[in-house]
């Protein structure tokens, strides 16, 4: 039997978010189609979408989501304990140049490796980054101060930016500037600016829904500031009645540590797997 990946229209959107209430602090749920939700309703020209399988996304929320960029970037999730019919979506999904699967569960790591070894790859070659998906009750975010220091400024972030914050991000990818702008344009940030206005540090939202991208520069560093851009956009997003998540690379104790002092507690891992160019 043939299957095809079917776009659920935009008018739809808000339904196949409701599927997911029930997941509101685990990644790839609720938050990231809310974020695609806020997205379209910017710019309904923007380069996203949301497919099914065959049309049939209201039997258990199975979805794929993708960001075109210069690298694609694809989000899946499914409510069904039995993960064929994702299974099943991925290997539909056809592309001819890499693209990265963000933030799945760790529930879906089977069926991203099953995905990554039916496109015609090597079990061992199958890497997937991961992440400690943390999360703050939203009362305790909207308890936050987050009040900028003397001779510091605190704004959104502008798309002039986008080059520096990419240069700095340990996981950027060739062309990854211009998803860094697409945060920037769409999604909440926060910028910390020193007397001269000079960008020193910064946090951005994921199209997870999750904070990201935290960046002090180096001659900054000590100073709290990226306490302060987390307590900031962690205030905003709880503010707008949303869940606040963030995940945090394993091996990066500091930032562990960081989210941890906040009040942050790890609620499960995420990955993310880079799926090459077909040869």
């Amino acid at each position: 039997m043939s299957h095809s990946l079917v776009e659920i229209s935009f008018t739809h959107w808000i339904e196949l978010r409701e599927l997911y209430v029930g997941q509101k602090k685990l990644s790839c749920g609720y938050n990231t189609i809310q974020c695609f939700i806020e997205w379209k309703a910017q710019n309904k020209e923007v380069d996203i979408n949301i497919f099914s399988l065959d049309g049939d996304w209201q039997r258990d929320g199975t979805f794929v989501g993708l960001i075109y960029a210069p690298l694609n970037y694809v989000f899946i999730n499914t409510l069904s304990a039995d993960q064929q019919r994702l299974l099943t979506a991925l290997n539909t999904l056809k592309f001819d140049k890499p693209y990265m699967i963000l933030a799945y569960q760790e529930r879906l790591m089977p069926t991203v490796e099953q995905h990554f070894i039916d496109s015609g790859f090597r079990r061992e070659d199958f890497k997937p980054h991961g992440v400690a998906w943390h999360n703050i009750e939203q009362e305790k975010a909207l308890q936050f101060a987050a009040d900028a220091p003397a001779d510091f400024t605190l704004r959104r972030l502008e798309r002039k930016h986008a080059g520096l914050v990419d240069s700095l991000w340990p996981h950027r990818e060739p062309g990854s500037v211009a998803f860094v702008e697409l945060l920037i344009t769409y999604n909440e940030s926060v910028g910390i600016f020193d007397s001269a206005g000079n960008l020193v540090a910064w946090c951005l939202i994921l199209p997870m829904g999750a904070l990201g991208l935290l960046q002090v520069l180096d001659t900054h560093k000590r100073l709290g500031l990226g306490n302060l851009a987390v307590r900031y956009l962690s205030k905003l997003i709880a503010a707008k009645g949303f869940e606040v998540t963030a995940p945090v690379v394993f091996q990066n104790v500091a930032s562990r540590s960081l989210f941890a002092k906040l009040g942050f507690k790890p609620i499960g891992n995420a990955y993310f797997v880079v799926v090459p160019e077909r040869s």
